[in-house]
C-alpha cells in the first residue's frame, strides 16, 4: 500500500462527485496532476464512483489508463493498492493464505506446554492472527478497519487467468470475501455494507478476455488513443515549462514514429511522449537535431529492433522536427492560448 501523505488534505471522490459533479473532479485532477480526462472515461467513472462499481477501463496501449487511476489517488490523496496482471497469480496474491508454520508452532506449543487441549488448538489456529491478506482483499480490509475508502488498481487484469478473475466475484458483489475455516466474523474479510466498497478501476489492453461474469460486476469505459489536440494538452498540462516549439517539435517526431515508421512495432505512447519532454526540459534543449533524438531515444524505443530502426531513421526524424506543419503548430498555439484564458479567468 502506498499510504496518503499526511500534510496533505484528503478528498473524498464519491462526495464530490455526487455534491458538484463530474467537472469538479475533472478539474481537481487536471489542477493537481495533470491529467486531463477524456469526456467518456470521466462519465464512466464517476459513475463507478456514485454506484459503488469497479470500473472496467480498455483500450490500446498509450490511452493513459494506469495514469488515469494514479492521478486519481494522488490528486485526491488516498491510499493505494496495486496489483499487475501476471501469470503466476494465485489466491494467496489476491485474497489470502494461511500462515502454516505459525498455526502448526502454536499448536505444538499450545499441546506441549498444557495450555489446550489438541482439539482445542486446532480449532484456534484458524484465527485471524495467522491469516495473511493478499493485496486486494488487504484493500476491503482496509476500508473496514479505518474507514478511509482506498483506491485498488488492477493493472493489465486480462493477463488474470480465469480461475484467478473468479475471485474477484465476491468482493465486487458483496464488498467482503468468505474465508473458510476463519473462527470471527463469520468467516468474512471485508467491508459490511456492499455499497461502501475501495474505488476499485481495472485496466485491460484488450491482448486477453476478461471474463463475462466479471464484466457485469463492472461500470465499462472505453479509453481511446488521444487526438493530437488532446495529446498536446496532456503534454502541456504534463510538462508546463515546455515553451511551445519545444512541445511542437516533440509532436511532431513523435507523430511521425506512429504514422510514417511502419517498422517501428511498438509506438511511443504518451508515458513515453511524457518522458522524452520532461528530459529534454531538464537538459535546457529546446531544439530537436538528429545528435539530440539519437541521445534521447531510450525515451521512446520500447525494444531492441524499434530501437535499431529509430537509430536508421534518424536524418528523418530531424526533418520531421524541423519541417512546417501547419496543422500541429495552430493546435500547439490552442493550447496555449487555453492556458491564457484560464490564468486570466483564475486571476
Amino acid at each position: 500500500m502506498i499510504a496518503p501523505d499526511s500534510k496533505r488534505e484528503t478528498i473524498d471522490p464519491r462526495q464530490l462527485v455526487r455534491e458538484y459533479g463530474r467537472e469538479a473532479l475533472a478539474e481537481l485532477v487536471a489542477n493537481e496532476s495533470g491529467y486531463i480526462f477524456q469526456s467518456r472515461p470521466l462519465k464512466d467513472l464517476c459513475q463507478s464512483l456514485k454506484s459503488g462499481m469497479p470500473l472496467l477501463a480498455e483500450g490500446e496501449r498509450g490511452g493513459g489508463k494506469p495514469e488515469m487511476v494514479d492521478a486519481l489517488a494522488y490528486s485526491c490523496n488516498l491510499p493505494y493498492f496495486e496489483l499487475q496482471g501476471m501469470d503466476g497469480l494465485s489466491l494467496k496474491d489476491i485474497l489470502f493464505e494461511w500462515d502454516e508454520q505459525g498455526q502448526n508452532n502454536f499448536v505444538v506449543q499450545a499441546v506441549e506446554s498444557g495450555a489446550l487441549p489438541l482439539a482445542e488448538a486446532r480449532r484456534r489456529q484458524w484465527r485471524r492472527e495467522f491469516l495473511i491478506l493478499g493485496e486486494v482483499l488487504k484493500a476491503y480490509d482496509f476500508l473496514a478497519r479505518e474507514g478511509v475508502t482506498p483506491v485498488v488498481k488492477l493493472d493489465e487484469f486480462e493477463k488474470l487467468p480465469q480461475v484467478c478473475q473468479a475471485f474477484f466475484y465476491q468482493l465486487f458483489t458483496d464488498g467482503h470475501a468468505s474465508i473458510p475455516r476463519l473462527d470471527e466474523n463469520d468467516g468474512r474479510i471485508g467491508v459490511a455494507k456492499s455499497d461502501e466498497k475501495p474505488i476499485v478501476i481495472l485496466t485491460s489492453n484488450n491482448q486477453h478476455v476478461v471474463h463475462p461474469p466479471l464484466r457485469s460486476r463492472c461500470v465499462y469505459t472505453k479509453v481511446r488513443l488521444p487526438t493530437d489536440f488532446e495529446e498536446a494538452r496532456i503534454l502541456h498540462s504534463r510538462a508546463p515549462e515546455a515553451c511551445a516549439e519545444l512541445l511542437i517539435q516533440v509532436v511532431k517526431v513523435v507523430r511521425y514514429i506512429r504514422l510514417m515508421m511502419p517498422t517501428v512495432r511498438d509506438k511511443p505512447g504518451l508515458r513515453e511522449s511524457i518522458a522524452l519532454l520532461r528530459a529534454l526540459i531538464t537538459e535546457g534543449i529546446d531544439r530537436l537535431s538528429a545528435e539530440v533524438i539519437d541521445d534521447h531515444l531510450g525515451y521512446i524505443a520500447r525494444n531492441a529492433d524499434d530501437l535499431a530502426n529509430l537509430e536508421l531513421g534518424l536524418q528523418r526524424l530531424e526533418r520531421a522536427a524541423q519541417t512546417s506543419d501547419s496543422v500541429i503548430e495552430e493546435i500547439i498555439r490552442q493550447v496555449f492560448s487555453e492556458e491564457v484564458v484560464r490564468l486570466r479567468e483564475a486571476a
